[in-house]
């Protein structure tokens, strides 16, 4: 797949509200560090969460968010920051949201980091909510992140009621096993791993937009 391809697996159509607002990139998480699932599960569960946090925060900021691809690092976990930038510059976004899962076999701790896609000059650090502390409290602890991270200056400061969604750590992690075949190009694994995904999480949305994406 060429890399104008991974550049945005997530497109959102932006509205008036996001042509006023700084565009932003969500990278994949990193999971450096965690344990209790095979290297295999974190990487998919990494690109899922990236891609869910993009949904939620694009939903808050009329559309001004994308994902992008996951740049390999040196060590499992972790992202090639470089990469990540000139892919976030590329997708035409002024910032780029790299966040952090911690996982200490179903102990959760997330947090993001908001950068200067341009120069990776540090623009703030947003952490979860504490008291969602588990892996199958995840797709809550998203949410809230991207609630606090679509308050923050440096990506427009916008407010917005608290809504969540209730997401299976099984769903994420076949949706992110989904956007792996999907980078890979392969298709057929891709659908089933996205089926498997909805199958676990109806309201998993992002996984039905990816199926159709797929032809599945």
């Amino acid at each position: 797949m060429k890399l104008s391809q991974l550049v945005a697996i997530v497109a959102v159509t932006v509205s008036p509200l996001g042509a006023q607002l700084p565009r932003i990139a969500v990278a994949p998480f990193e999971t450096e560090g965690s344990v209790g699932m095979s290297r295999e599960d974190f990487d998919a569960l990494g690109r899922a969460l990236g891609a869910v946090l993009t949904t939620e925060m694009a939903d808050r900021r009329g559309g001004a968010a994308s994902a992008i691809g996951a740049p390999a690092g040196g060590r499992g976990g972790r992202l090639d920051l470089a990469v990540a930038r000139d892919r976030a510059t590329k997708a035409g976004a002024t910032v780029l949201v790299v966040g952090t899962l911690l996982d200490q076999y179903g102990d959760i701790n997330i947090e993001a980091r908001v950068i200067d896609a341009a120069t990776g000059a540090a623009m703030g650090v947003v952490r979860g909510d504490a008291s969602l502390a588990t892996r199958e409290q995840l797709g809550e602890a998203v949410a809230e992140l991207a609630l606090r991270l679509s308050k923050e200056v440096a990506v427009g400061g916008v407010p917005e009621a608290r809504w969540r969604r209730t997401l299976s750590s099984a769903a994420l992690v076949q949706f992110g096993r989904g956007l792996r075949f999907e980078e890979a190009g392969d298709k057929t694994p891709a659908a089933a791993a996205y089926k498997a995904a909805l199958a676990a999480a109806p309201t998993l949305t992002e996984a039905k937009a990816a199926l159709t994406r797929v032809g599945g």
